[in-house]
């Protein structure tokens, strides 16, 4: 008689996993760690007028948060394994457990999130709950329904939000009277209100290309949009990622914020001659350049471990994670979106995978009244948006 084995779900595999996401992501945040240090020194060398000395201090502190943030985690793990998950009793127990738990990506992630005046002990801090709060408590690596470096990050934004909005703060670390050392972009837009004008635009970044290499006050990896495109390039080639779901998120965001501008008539017409006013495509664009949509759509939203299983709940999962950021930073008139907005959609993860769960090819009625229902409330929220806040004076 044949023997029929019997598992959990799914019974097909895709081929990825979590242990091949986690071998991939190093050479694209590793990379950026590296990138991340030079655009530092350049910005405060370059833009604001830092003698070297000083560019190699500020330098040197961007590599101290991101050191930090990886030992942190890696010693919240240490500690967790060896005292209560009783693992290990040596060194080459303790490597062991290191490699499997991947406590030092959650800690680059997490560090590369912040910005580089984050007072040290709070960089531990957060590290720490990252592990601790954020994944051991749910049983570990694969067992977390959040997103661990996105917990530590919400943790120490909401503890200690008077430090680190003055982290993106130069002033502290060079001689510099450059307005655009001392606030984040979405920190100086939300001032003006959602609606930011191509003059203000203009006047504090003079250059899209300047958001587009980083070159101004923000999170240490969030502000790198080029690296970030080429890892997710990179990523999706290699089938790490789904592409899609980056895409779906961010596209989104863009299209929402556009429509605003839209009619809000916040661009020339097609008769002019085109630059990035025209039609209003620089609020989007810079939306999608400025904060941590682009690294949290890359590297958060991706996570196999806290994102829905099939690529239909991912597709799903990433429509409402634009819809929310796009509410929190235009509706709000908040910095950001984009950190709540992935820990809220974990929460409702195992729901998406059960709507979609042993679903055979083809698309059911339900799913087709899901997206439309989905559908309505961001084409809803676009509205409202756009029709509420009025012009710019």
């Amino acid at each position: 008689m044949t023997k029929i084995q019997v598992g959990s779900h799914p019974h097909i595999h895709s081929g990825n996993s979590t242990h091949k996401y986690m071998l991939d992501l190093p050479i694209t945040t590793y990379s950026m760690a590296i990138v991340a240090i030079l655009i530092q020194f350049l910005f405060v060398t370059i833009y604001l007028g830092a003698s070297f000395s000083e560019g190699i201090i500020v330098a040197i502190q961007a590599a101290l948060v991101i050191f930090t943030g990886v030992f942190s985690c890696i010693a919240a793990e240490s500690i967790w394994n060896r005292y209560v998950n009783k693992e290990y009793n040596d060194f080459s127990g303790w490597f062991r457990s290191m490699a499997t738990t991947y406590p030092s990506i959650t800690g680059m992630l997490y560090a590369l999130s912040l910005p580089i005046g984050t007072p040290l002990y709070i960089v531990i801090i957060g590290g720490f709950v990252a592990i601790i709060i954020g994944k051991s408590i749910f049983g570990g690596v694969g067992n977390n329904i959040f997103n661990p470096a996105l917990v530590g990050r919400a943790f120490i934004t909401i503890a200690y939000a008077t430090a680190l909005g003055k982290a993106v703060d130069y002033t502290g670390l060079i001689q510099t009277t450059d307005a655009i050392a001392s606030a984040s972009p979405l920190v100086k837009a939300a001032q003006e209100g959602a609606l930011l004008s191509y003059e203000s635009f203009k006047n504090i970044y003079g250059s899209v290309w300047k958001l587009f290499f980083g070159f101004y006050p923000s999170a240490l990896g969030e502000s790198l949009s080029f690296w970030i495109i080429l890892s997710f390039i990179y990523l999706s080639i290699k089938k790490t990622i789904d592409w899609f779901v980056p895409v779906i998120y961010i596209g989104l965001v863009f299209v929402m914020v556009w429509v605003v501008a839209l009619v809000n008539n916040l661009g020339t017409p097609l008769s002019e001659p085109f630059t990035l006013q025209t039609l209003g495509l620089y609020l989007p664009i810079f939306h999608i350049l400025t904060g941590g949509l682009l690294f949290g759509a890359v590297f958060m939203a991706t996570e196999p471990v806290t994102s829905p299983i099939t690529r239909r709940g991912r597709a799903l999962f990433a429509v409402y994670l634009a819809v929310i950021t796009f509410a929190i930073r235009i509706l709000g008139n908040l910095p950001e979106g984009v950190l709540y907005s992935i820990l809220f959609m974990n929460l409702f993860v195992p729901i998406m995978d059960r709507f979609y769960m042993g679903q055979t090819k083809g698309i059911k009625r339900k799913e087709i009244i899901l997206w439309i229902f989905t559908l309505l409330v961001a084409a809803g929220v676009t509205a409202y948006a756009a029709t509420s806040l009025g012009g710019v004076s």
